[in-house]
């Protein structure tokens, strides 16, 4: 049964009791509160998607009685807390979608014992700790997809046993050490994305490594290579038939390109010089033309997103805003699927059109290299020469500012709330400036950059424009 784009929320429990049922499909929708534990009831059912909505709370433990269900969709909300374990006995997985939601805790490692699973897709969540080595068992799984979350520690080697794989997408983690010599034996495996994580070493030598784009690979730690935009390994070992392990050992001598590099670096410079003055009007107008279709979000297409917020908002008419500070507006968008977004609009003028301009780049800068539960995560953004945006994840819970403003809400923040306040503030801080390398200075914080959860008791930290990344060695 497909009730995309009707109902109206909450979600009802009575759909437990459709006994018969086997396809519900009701995503897209204004549907908020929970996912009710009384959906157990309908145990024939297949297909499960309640994607693109409003609901907020636990993924409930319950679903697990669920034995028949092939698809369990629930991208695009607002669910938090840990994925369920009991997740391993719905055996018959075909698709797992979880994307775009504030899940944290670990993967579960149960999740291996969905053997029949194709697709993984957990995405765009602040999920924790190590990938679990168990999910090797999934020999028939095609597409894994854990980026963009906090996953730490080495990538499992026995992931190379998924010879079925055929997209991994393990991105924007805090993933380290190398990449394992056993992905070579991963014979399906076509798209592949490791940056902005902290690997280092030698990217491996099969079709999928070799073919891919630098921007698979860029953001890591020192990461080297046969790939376009990658610099060759000072010893790379090559062994053309891959059977008889007959190795011809290449070195690589860099003496002489370094003393051209150098000397070629030496005239550019004086050039540089003379020219900087002139140059610096043109590069920023060059910067902003080169980059006037540029727009990343997502997964999905830049233009027709960029397209979707300009409807949504009226071409940013005033009664979408919802803040301004001193280099932006910011306005609460619903996208056509149904994600609520914030974006951030730059303040365009043409005596403060520089600084501002280098507030924005400062706040992508500083917001790509970060990823902290309590720092706001940024989805996209655009740039170029009629619209500056950064576009947010949207917190239901509004600014500490308008908390402690309103007398209401002010007496039901409790001072159990406050101090988790408080100390995801100084986590977030703390994080900045010991775990960054370099490190950052936000120098910025008040409450009305402090945005908190729908439940009061977590807070992100907003606006990165004015953020300063410190030299190491400076005493500033």
């Amino acid at each position: 049964m497909d009730y995309s784009r009707i109902l109206p929320s909450p979600l009802s429990s009575k759909w437990g009791q459709c006994h018969n049922l086997t396809y519900l499909n009701i995503s897209n929708n204004n549907i908020s509160g929970s996912v009710p534990p009384a959906l157990r009831g309908a145990t024939r059912l297949q297909v499960l998607d309640l994607s693109s909505n409003h609901l907020s709370g636990k993924i409930p433990k319950e679903l697990q009685n669920l034995k028949l269900l092939l698809e369990l969709i629930l991208s695009g909300n607002q669910l938090y807390g840990e994925i369920p374990s009991g997740i391993g006995m719905l055996v018959d997985l075909k698709k797992l979608h979880l994307v775009a939601n504030n899940l944290s805790g670990p993967v579960p490692k149960e999740v291996g014992d969905c053997l029949k699973l194709w697709q993984l897709n957990l995405k765009n969540n602040k999920l924790e700790g190590s990938v679990p080595f168990e999910i090797d068992t999934m020999n028939s799984l095609q597409i894994l997809d854990l980026g963009s979350n906090l996953l730490n520690r080495e990538i499992p080697s026995q992931l190379g046993q998924m010879k079925r794989l055929e997209t991994l997408n393990l991105s924007h983690n805090y993933l380290s050490s190398s990449i394992p010599s056993s992905f070579n034996e991963m014979s399906c495996l076509m798209l592949i994305d490791m940056s902005y994580n902290q690997l280092k070493g030698p990217i491996l030598d099969s079709k999928a490594f070799r073919e891919s784009p630098f921007d698979a690979f860029k953001n890591n730690r020192a990461l080297c290579g046969n790939a376009s935009g990658l610099e060759l390994c000072a010893t790379m070992t090559i062994n053309p038939h891959g059977r008889k392990g007959n190795k011809v050992v290449v070195l690589i001598t860099l003496v002489p390109l370094l003393c051209s590099l150098f000397l070629m670096s030496t005239i550019f410079g004086i050039l540089n010089i003379l020219c900087r003055k002139v140059k610096k009007i043109e590069n920023l107008h060059d910067l902003e033309t080169q980059n006037k279709n540029l727009f990343a979000i997502w997964s999905y297409d830049g233009k027709l997103v960029y397209e979707n917020i300009i409807q949504a908002t009226e071409e940013f008419n005033s009664k979408y805003c919802i803040g301004e500070g001193g280099y932006g507006s910011v306005y609460k968008v619903e996208l056509s699927l149904g994600q609520v977004v914030v974006v951030k609009k730059l303040h365009i003028s043409v005596d403060g059109g520089m600084s501002h301009f280098k507030a924005f780049t400062s706040e992508i800068s500083t917001l790509t290299e970060t990823r902290h539960r309590n720092i706001v995560k940024v989805y996209g953004f655009c740039s170029h020469p009629w619209h500056s945006l950064l576009v947010y994840e949207y917190l239901e819970g509004g600014s500490l500012g308008d908390v402690l403003r309103n007398e209401e809400k002010a007496r039901a923040f409790e001072w159990s709330k406050r101090v988790n306040v408080m100390k995801g503030v100084a986590n977030a801080l703390s994080y900045m400036h010991h775990d960054c390398l370099p490190p950052i200075v936000h120098r910025y914080i008040k409450s009305q950059n402090i945005l908190l959860n729908v439940q009061h008791d977590e807070a992100h930290i907003l606006d990165f424009g004015t953020a300063r990344i410190v030299k190491i060695d400076s005493s500033n």
